[in-house]
């Protein structure tokens, strides 16, 4: 897929403890934790440096979501999120946080050209989880930029007519997170607002919840691939984490599904279903493959991908903002028996 962005979301919950090089494509620095906000999973951590992708597209608004959790504040203040001009090679705006808790953003690199109000002091305390949502837009006179803290409705920063544009380019294409000490991630969500209510505007304090199958389908038929490892069954094959490169399942027949079920839910309300599946060739050829989600007998695939070559797995998702029965908004019941798994399209 090209850009990050389906359906308008991008949510990475780093539950299946990925390699920085398998997800990161702006700035590859980090790896997983178990320092997690919900003792539940897998964070990211980063220790003085940034971390960050790429979007694939070029964006004027873009809306971002993630928990941050600082080992101590920076004495001098340092930079926190940065909006990136991958065509310019160049930072757009940061959102620096000071060493007294106060977040400012920044147009360009470093201090010299803030812009927009400050928040108060305090906002970010040391050691301790704060959920962080932002709104940028990028224009030489009718920039914005917003900050919200713990689905809070009442933005600590909200201004707008601004100069937010420090290239050449009128657009946000990369992301990146950083922490100047030992610092942790999670719960991250981007919109590019292009989707459907309400995945156009801040999502509020969410958790990006990752799991792995625990059963095959319950449809009969519907577990075609074969497993490597033929004492296990196929959901156990493909529920490694982190990854076992020695097992997994394996198809060559165009129609064949491998699909899914997973944990029940522990939610008040889900936005979507986000399936990421790691994808290789095992033999040469060509192949594709179509991530699937199937409710109450009614499939949604995304588009055909390509999956990489032998020995070079890649990962590839899918948001399934949408019950694929009803075409409504998922209810946590329905999401819950849902199944996901893949599909060979070619």
């Amino acid at each position: 897929m090209a850009g990050i962005f389906q359906n308008g979301v991008f949510s990475m919950g780093f539950d299946m403890d990925p390699t920085a090089a398998q997800i990161l494509t702006l700035n590859a620095n980090g790896n997983s934790s178990t320092t997690t906000p919900f003792a539940y999973g897998y964070s990211w951590t980063i220790n003085n440096a940034y971390a960050g992708i790429q979007f694939g597209t070029n964006l004027t608004t873009v809306i971002c979501g993630i928990r941050v959790y600082g080992a101590s504040l920076p004495g001098g203040g340092a930079g926190l999120f940065e909006w990136y001009d991958v065509t310019g090679a160049a930072v757009q705006l940061q959102l620096i946080v000071s060493g007294t808790g106060a977040l400012q953003f920044y147009r360009g690199s470093g201090t010299s050209n803030p812009i927009g109000s400050a928040s108060s002091a305090g906002i970010i305390a040391g050691a301790q989880w704060t959920y962080i949502e932002t709104k940028v837009t990028i224009s030489p006179t009718a920039g914005l930029v917003e900050c919200r803290i713990n689905g809070n409705a009442t933005p600590v920063i909200s201004s707008s007519g601004l100069n937010t544009q420090a290239t050449a380019n009128t657009w946000v294409s990369g992301f990146n997170f950083g922490w100047p000490v030992v610092g942790y991630f999670d719960d991250w969500y981007m919109l590019d607002t292009t989707g459907a209510s309400p995945l156009n505007s801040y999502l509020g304090n969410v958790q990006v919840k990752g799991d792995k199958p625990n059963n095959n389908s319950a449809v009969g038929g519907r577990n075609a691939w074969s497993p490597t490892n033929p004492t296990n069954v196929n959901y156990t094959n493909v529920g490694n984490i982190p990854a076992n490169t020695s097992e997994y399942d394996f198809d060559s027949n165009v129609g064949d599904y491998d699909m899914f079920r997973f944990p029940p839910l522990t939610a008040a309300t889900v936005f979507f279903l986000n399936e990421w599946a790691m994808l290789s060739l095992d033999s040469a050829g060509t192949r594709t493959v179509e991530l699937d989600c199937y409710s109450n007998g009614t499939d949604a695939v995304s588009a055909a991908v390509t999956p990489p070559g032998a020995g070079s797995p890649g990962y590839f998702n899918y948001p399934f903002v949408v019950d694929p029965h009803t075409g409504s908004a998922w209810t946590v019941s329905n999401a819950e028996v849902a199944e996901l798994g893949v599909k060979v399209a070619s």
